[in-house]
């Protein structure tokens, strides 16, 4: 049986059989009409409720909370991992040699290196057949599907440009901010406790050695004209199921990775383990009482034992504490595509400017990943791309996603992939990802040659 949604993300009102579900949306929900009565009744009254509407992710295992305007792009990705990698599995790889069993030049055995994945020290059940055809994959696409078509009846584009522009207006030092930036939760005081104990008894999904797997995938795609990857020591970390926006945490922790893996300036702090999301906001808390970014305090009211988002500022603020050098960079620009245009070529000079061969195709170096942030989501720059036909991609690790199973299988090993843009699709960020937004922020740590002053 097809998976059906019959819940509205709106106002939760519950749909019977047919097509009333999407009747009730496009009667009391689509933009630009105002509400009936019933509407106004089932829409919140608080103005807060006005700076972006939330629903849960509906694909079983998710349970993310994302703004409507991120929900096509996120069903698109579990599409990808139903479909496009399960055709790019290891069933497509035609040959496969385990590596030497010591590290990588550069990188670390870290916490997940003995169980290449691990989220609180238990292995995950890597060897697994391909579940392409399995029943709760048809479920997943069919919800896909049916969220879809119901997406697409509001205006995206229009949704996308009234958020930001929101979010442009409230964002005032030193104001208290609002759902638009802090989510779903910008005025909880404590989290729940059983989020509290989840956190604290399996920490983060942790993989190690993905960026020579990727390294591999980019040197054997046909459409790759180049690109550049940072220090291979760094770890994808990923999210727990149900723990919902934690993604500015899982960037910080992505960026320590490498500061423990390289040995870079601070990296004691760390004593060669990734902080937990609690020990993240005690740094951050403690930074404000010191002076540093304390305008933080004031716009978020506190983030301890909170599920608020972070971003930029509250990372600098972790970082500068911690005596570890970094600094930031915001591209902000209302000609449409002009912010992405300016990101890319400072992504790209940026990774460039770490190249020791440029003769090679696939440029490794020893560079730090970049802290990547656009409105309502931050994730991991790891590399840049340039393809045959023009198109610039950023490489990400993307903490709302895990590593499929097959990457993980690809692990410190020698292959030859079939498929290697469909394995590459999920790390890909490009005009597609970006063009919605006007606003970007980055955030990099210094290295002792640059002469930028801290921000």
């Amino acid at each position: 049986m097809d998976y059906e949604v019959k819940e509205c993300p709106f106002c939760g009102w519950e749909a019977g059989k047919g097509d009333m579900l999407s009747l009730h949306i496009e009667s009391l929900h689509a933009e630009g009409q105002p509400y009936s009565e019933v509407g106004k009744a089932q829409a919140s009254t608080s103005k807060e409720e006005e700076e972006g509407q939330y629903a849960e992710c509906p694909i079983e295992g998710c349970d993310e909370i994302l703004l409507l305007d991120e929900m096509d792009y996120h069903l698109e990705l579990h599409d990808q991992e139903v479909v496009d990698m399960d055709h790019a599995s290891l069933d497509h790889v035609s040959t496969m040699q385990e590596q030497q069993p010591h590290e990588a030049e550069g990188s670390r055995p870290g916490p997940s290196s003995s169980r290449h994945r691990s989220s609180s020290g238990h292995p995950t059940h890597r060897d697994k057949p391909s579940t392409s055809s399995s029943p709760s994959n048809s479920r997943q696409q069919s919800a896909i599907s049916a969220w879809k078509n119901i997406l697409n009846m509001p205006s995206s584009g229009r949704r996308s440009a009234n958020a930001e522009k929101r979010a442009a207006a409230s964002a005032v030092p030193g104001k208290r901010l609002g759902r638009s930036h802090l989510g779903k939760y910008a005025h909880e005081d404590r989290m729940p406790d059983w989020l509290i104990n989840l956190l604290q008894k399996q920490g983060q999904v942790d993989q190690s050695g993905v960026i020579p797997v990727l390294e591999q995938l980019l040197q054997q795609s046909n459409t790759t004209k180049y690109a550049y990857l940072c220090h291979s020591c760094v770890h994808h970390v990923s999210r727990l199921k149900r723990e919902g926006g934690f993604c500015g945490y899982r960037t910080i922790q992505m960026m320590t990775s490498f500061v423990i893996g390289a040995k870079f300036q601070g990296y004691q702090h760390f004593k060669k383990k990734i902080p937990s999301v609690f020990r993240i906001q005690d740094w951050i808390e403690e930074a404000w009482d010191a002076g540093i970014n304390s305008q933080g305090r004031a716009e978020t009211g506190g983030i301890r034992m909170t599920r608020k988002y972070i971003g930029t500022l509250e990372a600098s603020a972790m970082f500068r504490l911690l005596e570890i050098p970094c600094e930031t960079q915001a591209f902000r620009n209302p000609e449409p595509g002009k912010s992405e245009t300016l990101l890319l070529e400072e992504v790209e000079n940026y990774f460039m400017s770490g190249v020791v061969d440029p003769a090679k195709r696939i440029r490794s170096t020893d560079l730090p990943p970049i802290f990547f942030q656009h409105p309502g989501h931050s994730m991991l720059i790891v590399g840049f791309e340039k393809q045959k036909n023009g198109a610039k991609n950023l490489l990400v690790f993307d903490s709302m996603f895990s590593d499929h199973w097959s990457i993980q299988k690809l692990v410190r090993k020698q292959f030859d992939h079939i498929f290697p843009d469909m394995a590459l699709k999920p790390y890909r960020r490009g005009t597609r990802y970006l063009h919605k937004y006007k606003a970007f922020e980055l955030l990099r740590l210094r290295l002792p040659t640059d002469t930028i002053p801290e921000s």
